[in-house]
């Protein structure tokens, strides 16, 4: 590849990377946490190519004379490209002009029985705090299912409670609220999801974001259902899809 090929894909890089950021659409693939990191990286990246084509110009300029008496003493100048190098431009092109949406009901489905539920150890409730104030408090999915679960103080039971996530649904026509949860990035996700059964549940297809106020039906969590818990809808209306869609 030539000099001049690795210095566009460097500068074009290093350009996606900071508008991905500075858009907000970096919180589709990492945590909000790694901001400033992406910004570093891609400002040094611009700067790099930058210098690197500066120094190759000076260069060229210095030898200019040289080049000019070889290509004429052979009576042209045997340089040929190729186009193969180019083609790696594709996907900077693809984010500067086509992002790709987060994760969703897909990466849920194909996860198959894995639960965030497995991972919490059995002393886990009494790690819980207390459940946020107000009537209908807002909880994070994973939350909810953790204490479904874990907490036997049964703080849950009869407690409207409001989750926000987007639908998914298995091959049998069962609905899901559901988030993705990510400790470092997109590739690590896995995902948290409550079962929903009531009224307006089954105008709502995949990856519709909803709003979704309930409570939980007791002791829904089992190991047999991979302790998806189970949450009666009283509540459930469409929302924006959240800037930043993962939980942590």
């Amino acid at each position: 590849m030539k000099r001049e090929t690795q210095n566009v894909l460097l500068l074009l890089l290093g350009g996606a990377l900071l508008k991905i950021t500075l858009n907000g659409t970096y919180l589709r693939y990492v945590k909000p946490s790694l901001f400033w990191f992406l910004i570093a990286t891609g400002a040094v990246m611009i700067l790099l190519a930058v210098w690197s084509v500066v120094t190759d110009l000076r260069q060229r300029s210095a030898e200019g004379a040289e080049d000019h008496d070889h290509a004429d003493d052979h009576g042209h100048d045997h340089q040929h490209g190729t186009r193969s190098p180019w083609m790696l431009l594709l996907p900077v092109l693809a984010i500067f002009l086509i992002a790709p949406p987060a994760l969703g009901a897909d990466s849920v489905n194909r996860a198959g029985a894995s639960s965030v539920a497995d991972q919490a150890p059995p002393d886990a409730g009494s790690q819980f705090t207390d459940i946020p104030p107000g009537d209908k408090p807002r909880l994070k999915i994973g939350d909810f299912v953790t204490r479904a679960v874990w907490d036997k103080t049964g703080a849950l039971n009869g407690k409207q409670v409001t989750l926000v996530g987007f639908i998914a649904r298995n091959q049998a026509g069962q609905a899901y609220v559901a988030r993705l949860m990510i400790a470092c990035c997109a590739a690590d996700a896995r995902p948290v999801k409550v079962a929903v059964q009531g009224e307006g549940v089954e105008q709502y297809g995949n990856d519709a974001w909803v709003q979704v106020v309930g409570t939980l039906v007791p002791n829904s969590a089992t190991e047999a259902n991979n302790y998806t818990p189970t949450l009666k809808v009283d509540e459930i209306v469409a929302t924006e899809t959240p800037r930043d869609p993962y939980e942590f």
